[in-house]
């Protein structure tokens, strides 16, 4: 797991002597994984603090770091040693160690490098001339061995690396850089602790502050609502955790509720961008040129006030048992809350008014809240939560003067367990529903769903036909209280904004769904009818209409008789064209059948003798076929002309219509 360690603040003067720490004396606790450290204390002259800190504190503090000299003083440059990322600093080295080489590679490293290796009896000092890999037979295989060649007084000297036991660099300032490599190598795995010294430049005692965000874990809330005889007490307990190295003792504790925006962002490493390499530039020769290619709604208001209501006296539950129902009175007067509310904004401020103190790696858990509040007993019901019983729960209203953060309720109902609710973040004067046990002795059914649709209104413009029809749906739903209480349910039905709550009216709106009140007898049903309606309107262009859907309109009753003869006139009209249509196919019919038999007399005709019988009375018959071609190609154009005229009759008529 990872903490957010806070850091140590040490004050050396002059002299370098260590002072008292300056103390943490603020601690602001946010719901986005930080908190603000505030540290307040005296410095004298010129000064230096050193802050000590995890290293992945650094990123933070370097984004928020506030310092402030409140007596005339001066702020100095903060300095830090930076992160360079190690395989940089690495690579810097003149024998580069960051991709853990073995023997072999580190040898080729050491090329031209004088070396003293040690093998089994005999101590060599050389200059590393090469590393090479040979065949050497071992046992009855063959295998790969490196050798290191070294050029020494007496001539080259080959070495198996298998058989060295130790060697260093003679070279002194290479040894050192080996050694200092190493050095950084162990540096960049201690994650532990970075110092950052603070300094101020001024003249005697004066007040200093040191502010900075770290990381943090969330603080949470939890409530315990009390329904019993008196009147309804919640008490709400703040949850802080210290997972820090130091105590927090007398501090100021601030709890902001909401989400500020919060991250992470790499200021403490050394950032390098890669930038472009350009080589000498070198004569070369030349090439033939090769030439490129050618290339809402706001949130629903309450439809009615709902008065509101107290924790009834009879309610739900068990037999009041002794112990925290006798505990009433000291219940409501041994926890001091201890917060102040303050709105900051977009956010809320839970500032604790005593000094708290929380030990390193604790947790508390501080009294933000114990007030009266107003809850009355309710039943809710929606089938999406359980398709036949409601749920016992209360709906509160929030009478304090704080924003009332997210967190679970534990119910005590008259002195015993209830159950457990889920709170949503409920401002001042806000209401929520918290339901925590299911309710058994109540049960609905819903016996009827039904859906119909009346036509309300029908017009025609310039041909146009708008009809407006109203549809409307029915949900009636069984209750029945089995239980010898009285019960206020609240039913909830979902909301869809098509359509228009028609009864019952006494109705309260949420974000999805209508919330019914009904009162419910001891051992009593009773019913409750839901109606919603929904205007549809419909447009029609005449002229586009189909037959049927025509037809359809004229044998509607609903529609007025204008409206209906007007319909019919229109298919009357279309029906003459339809009669033009097809005298139009019968001519054109009875010229491709006088075409066919033509073209068989003519191919018969080529195999006669023109000064025959036969031969002349097919002449005779083409002669006539031609004058019947002639009549039905007029015919087709007379009776064109008249589709033509009816057809802008009929197109008139439609955009002129209007009723």
């Amino acid at each position: 797991m990872r903490y957010a360690w806070t850091a140590f603040l040490l004050l050396t003067i002059g002299s370098g002597l260590a002072q008292e720490a300056l103390p943490i004396t603020r601690v602001v606790l946010f719901r986005s994984g930080v908190g603000y450290i505030e540290r307040l204390g005296r410095v004298n002259g010129e000064t230096s603090l050193t802050l000590s800190l995890r290293e992945h504190q650094m990123n933070d503090l370097l984004k928020s770091l506030v310092l402030v000299d409140f007596d005339g003083g001066q702020i100095l440059p903060v300095q830090y040693a930076p992160r360079d990322p190690l395989t940089r600093t690495l690579s810097a080295f003149a024998i580069n160690i960051a991709d853990n080489p073995n023997l072999a590679t580190l040898m080729q490293r050491l090329r031209g490098a004088p070396v003293e290796i040690q093998i089994e009896k005999e101590t060599l000092q050389g200059t590393v001339l090469s590393v090479e890999t040979r065949k050497v037979a071992a046992g009855e295989v063959v295998v790969d061995q490196p050798f290191v060649n070294l050029m020494t007084r007496d001539g080259m000297r080959s070495v198996g690396l298998d058989s060295i036991r130790s060697f260093r660099v003679r070279d002194e300032r290479l040894q050192k850089e080996l050694q200092d490599a190493l050095a950084a190598l162990g540096t960049g795995l201690d994650a532990t602790r970075k110092t950052v010294d603070l300094r101020f430049r001024g003249q005697g005692s004066r007040r200093v502050l040191v502010g900075y965000l770290t990381e943090m874990p969330l603080w949470k809330m939890s409530y315990r609502l009390v329904l019993g005889e008196g009147e309804p007490l919640l008490q709400g307990w703040a949850i802080v955790e210290n997972t820090t190295d130091e105590d927090w003792r007398n501090v100021r504790v601030e709890l902001v509720s909401g989400r500020p925006v919060s991250f992470i962002q790499n200021l403490y490493e050394p950032i390098y961008i890669q930038r472009p390499r350009l080589e000498p530039q070198i004569d070369a020769a030349l090439l033939p040129p090769a030439p490129e290619a050618a290339l809402r709604k706001q949130e629903a208001q309450a439809a009615m006030e709902m008065a509101p209501g107290v924790a009834g006296r009879g309610g739900f539950g068990a037999p009041t048992p002794p112990g925290l129902a006798d505990a009433d009175a000291a219940l409501r007067e041994s926890i001091i809350e201890m917060a102040t509310g303050q709105e900051r904004g977009a956010l809320f401020d839970y500032r604790i008014d005593q000094p708290v103190t929380i030990l390193r790696q604790q947790s508390a858990m501080l009294p933000v809240l114990s007030r009266a509040v107003q809850a009355e007993t309710v039943s809710l019901y929606n089938p999406a939560n359980h398709p036949r019983h409601p749920f016992f729960g209360v709906k509160l209203t929030n009478t304090t003067d704080l924003t009332l953060m997210e967190g679970p309720v534990t119910v005590y109902l008259n002195g015993s367990y209830g159950g457990d609710a889920q709170l949503t973040t409920l401002e001042p004067k806000g209401e929520r529903v918290l339901t925590f046990a299911l309710d058994l002795g109540v049960e609905v059914v819903r016996d009827r769903e039904d859906m119909t649709s009346q036509q309300v209104s029908v017009k025609i413009v310039n041909g146009v036909l708008e009809q407006r029809i109203m549809l409307r749906r029915e949900n009636e739903y069984r209750i029945e209280n089995r239980d010898r209480k009285l019960r206020t349910l609240l039913m909830e039905q979902p909301l869809d904004g098509e359509w228009e709550l028609v009864e019952p009216h006494d109705a309260e709106r949420t974000a999805s769904f209508y919330r019914f009140r009904l009162a419910l007898e001891p051992n009593q049903s009773r019913t409750l009818k839901i109606v919603e309606q929904r205007a549809v309107q419909e447009t029609l262009a005449l002229l586009e209409a189909d037959d049927t859907t025509l037809r359809l309109l004229v044998q509607n009753r609903q529609l007025s008789e204008p409206v209906r003869q007007a319909m019919a006139s229109i298919l009357n009209r279309r029906r003459a064209l339809s009669n033009l249509d097809a005298e139009i196919r019968q001519q054109e019919a009875k010229i491709r059948a006088i075409s066919d038999d033509q073209a068989r007399i003519r191919e018969n005709m080529k195999q006669l003798d023109r000064n025959s019988e036969l031969y002349r009375q097919y002449v005779q018959k083409l002669t006539q076929q031609e004058r019947e071609i002639e009549e039905a190609r007029r015919a087709i154009q007379r009776l064109s002309e008249q589709r033509a005229r009816a057809q802008r009759e009929l197109n008139d008529y439609i955009a002129g219509l209007t009723l």
